[in-house]
């Protein structure tokens, strides 16, 4: 019963009724999609932040006066009792000749297996034998390199071997405008140790050893834990992502506004049925259950097309800044469209909350009097 008249008094003022409900959709829409948008952003950056999680980056500590790491520390690193790789890091930067043209680059001094460990090649090979190298993305394309191009560096031939892919933002190693060298062609001391630990949570263990070993008497590196720098990244997206849905909901709160406007006019042009329903037996919690009924029928209705264009909506968005969505149907996605249908119905469940208890509160008597 409660649901017929309901639905009979909504049908009474059916414009009003559709545009709160259009009100409810771009609510629940604006903020479902910037969810969905947001963590997919969040999810893009972090997988390409993902294989670097474990590692573990030992530089001299300048605050102390140290510029450099000696070989012992190198030595001590390589000893630690626990699965992973070390890669020692020589770092400086040369001028690079190519065909007379002349680059000022950086030029990392490694091993052919920390290139494999920290790179992927996008033509030819890692091999770093005696007078060979390895090029950059970037700087390949700047001078149009080639695999098997003689490029000289620092006044030395060097014959490409390879070429690496295009890389994202590291924290380690900024390869795409650099070339690599054998590292016992490189004159420049170790600047930084990569540790590329096979557990996570070994890291806390890692840093005890270089504090009993390295540290033990002066304090001559510190550690650069990229674990907690990506949990830091990915704290800042979810605020961004929280702060961006509270403006969203700004859509959602005009659209309650709304809600409320349109109970309170029904409230007024109903107030002599409100007095004959009470006259005849009606109790103030049935028109309190007419009047929310009306307001959770609009939610629910909004709501649910809202939270399902949502999905779509999301969709496009990320494809439209991101270029590519990898994939939107998955317990995120139902999430943050069930969040969006719950706000929807909640904002206006309580924008009828006055109404309701304002109609439920007539008086029969003067409600009938009412012209």
């Amino acid at each position: 019963m409660y649901l017929q008249l309901a639905l009979r008094n909504l049908s009474r003022a059916r414009v009003r009724s559709v545009l709160a409900v259009i009100g409810i959709i771009i609510g629940v829409t604006a903020i479902t999609s910037i969810g969905i948008f947001g963590e997919n952003l969040k999810k893009t950056v972090m997988e390409s932040f993902g294989d670097i999680a474990n590692e573990v980056i030992v530089l001299p500590n300048s605050k102390e006066g140290f510029s450099k790491i000696d070989d012992r520390t190198v030595e001590l690193i390589r000893k630690f009792p626990y699965p992973g790789t070390v890669i020692p890091v020589r770092a400086d930067s040369f001028e690079v000749s190519y065909k007379g043209e002349k680059r000022y680059v950086a030029v990392y001094g490694l091993d052919e297996r920390a290139i494999t460990e920290l790179f992927k090649i996008a033509e030819g090979t890692a091999d770093l034998k005696s007078g060979r190298c390895v090029a950059g993305y970037g700087i390949a394309e700047s001078l149009n390199l080639r695999v098997g191009s003689r490029v000289v560096i620092d006044g030395r031939i060097y014959r490409v071997s390879g070429i690496l892919e295009e890389e994202g933002a590291r924290f380690d190693i900024r390869p795409n405008y650099a070339i690599i060298i054998p590292e016992k062609d490189h004159p420049a001391d170790v600047s930084a140790i990569i540790v590329k630990l096979e557990k996570l949570e070994d890291i806390e263990g890692f840093k005890s050893y270089i504090e009993a070993t390295v540290n033990i008497k002066d304090e001559k590196v510190e550690i650069l834990e990229m674990k907690s720098i990506l949990d830091r990244i990915e704290e800042a997206f979810n605020q961004i992502n929280l702060f961006l849905m509270a403006i969203a909901g700004i859509s959602l709160l005009v659209a309650g506004v709304s809600i409320l406007n349109i109970m309170l006019m029904s409230t007024i042009e109903r107030t002599k049925e409100i007095g004959i329903m009470r006259a005849i037996g009606a109790q103030k919690v049935d028109i309190l259950k007419i009047f929310l009924m009306e307001a959770g029928i609009l939610g629910i209705s909004g709501s649910v097309v809202g939270a399902t264009l949502s999905i779509a909506g999301g969709y496009f968005v990320t494809k439209l800044i991101l270029g590519e969505v990898s994939e939107i149907l998955n317990t995120t996605t139902v999430l943050f469209a069930v969040e969006g249908f719950a706000f929807g119905v909640g904002t206006a469940i309580i924008s009828g909350l006055y109404p309701a208890w304002r109609a439920a509160n007539l008086e029969p008597i003067e409600a009938l009097r009412y012209e």
